[in-house]
């Protein structure tokens, strides 16, 4: 009895021994690779309601109709001899044969580029062409700074009005936390040689004060590595009107955030000229980039004003978010 028990072990342990470098050859196999996704087709009908399925592929007399698909119905290709039918699998599980004429492939939509973060120095991102998080493009006309730090994008344009300077700002938060924006706390630096602070307007202020030059453009700032863009002298240009060329080529991958706050700004302009002094600086008011917290998923846009120096060409707005700078270098020459 003891041997057979003995013997009964040891055939155990053979057959847990040849199981063991089974199991870890299974743990240490690679996943599988993902096959790649199957293409997305669908039932189209050109001058039809629905379409016949049939049995078999000839689709013979009469006809052996297994089911009728609906328009933009939702199907599987299994099998395409580009022959008179393509063999096909409903969402239900039928399969069957449809007429190729009535059989769609949906392109598979575009998957928008992955946007770094941009590099952080001493708490510091600031725009660079071309670097890592930071993006560029057109808008309204108007070219548009973008710059993304830990899922929070930021973009400016600065524009001289001839009386203030204006940036128009957009922050969009696709992080996971809150963040508080306090718009009194931006900063613009002139940078040239004789450069000062200019410091912030209150829109309070300005509704006070208002004048239709708030909101009314002369020059628009480009990036400082680019060459500024020139008018003729003394000439007035609406922020409705105005053509921007650059030699720079924009980036397409940034999300255009700002165009909500150009277009409302363009509508002020317009209305501007049948106003009263006392509805423009409601406009002020309603224009104005305001204090707030944005949620995940939460975007805001608004017009902050600067003092206007006297002549300033070489600029750095700096804005301010949670624990970073972000750092805007922008230049344009003035017209007066």
């Amino acid at each position: 009895m003891r041997k057979v028990i003995t013997t009964n072990f040891a055939l155990l342990s053979i057959v847990a021994s040849s199981l063991v470098p089974a199991s870890r050859a299974q743990t240490d196999t690679p996943a599988a690779t993902a096959l790649p996704a199957v293409p997305s087709w669908k039932i189209n009908c050109p001058g039809v309601r629905n379409v016949p399925m049939t049995a078999d592929a000839e689709q013979s007399l009469p006809l052996q109709v297994i089911s009728t698909l609906k328009c933009g119905e939702d199907i599987t290709v299994l099998a395409d001899d580009e022959g008179y039918t393509v063999k096909i699998q409903t969402a239900d599980g039928a399969v069957g044969y449809v007429a190729a004429i009535y059989v769609k492939k949906v392109p598979a939509a575009k998957r928008a580029a992955a946007i770094e973060s941009a590099d952080i120095e001493n708490g510091v991102a600031r725009w660079q062409e071309g670097a890592r998080g930071c993006d560029h493009f057109v808008s309204n006309g108007i070219l548009v700074e973008s710059l993304m730090v830990h899922g929070i994008t930021v973009q400016v344009s600065l524009h001289d009005t001839g009386w203030k300077l204006r940036a128009n700002v957009a922050i969009a938060n696709s992080g996971t936390q809150p963040i508080h924006i306090e718009p009194s706390q931006f900063i613009l630096d002139d940078v040239g040689v004789r450069g000062k602070p200019l410091f912030y307007q209150d829109p309070e202020q300005l509704a006070k004060n208002v004048t239709h030059q708030v909101l009314w453009t002369e020059a628009i700032a480009e990036p400082s590595t680019a060459s500024p863009r020139a008018a003729s002298s003394g000439q007035s240009v609406s922020a409705t009107n105005v053509g921007y060329k650059s030699s720079f080529t924009p980036s397409v991958s940034a999300p255009n955030y700002i165009i909500q706050q150009q277009n409302a700004e363009e509508d002020a302009v317009r209305q501007q000229g049948k106003q009263t002094l006392n509805n423009t600086a409601q406009q002020i008011r309603a224009l104005a980039l305001k204090p707030a917290t944005i949620e995940p998923n939460g975007k805001v846009s608004g017009a902050v004003w600067f003092e206007r120096g006297k002549n300033p060409q070489q600029l750095m707005l700096r804005i301010p978010l949670e624990n970073e700078m972000l750092e805007f270098p922008l230049s344009f020459k003035q017209q007066k």
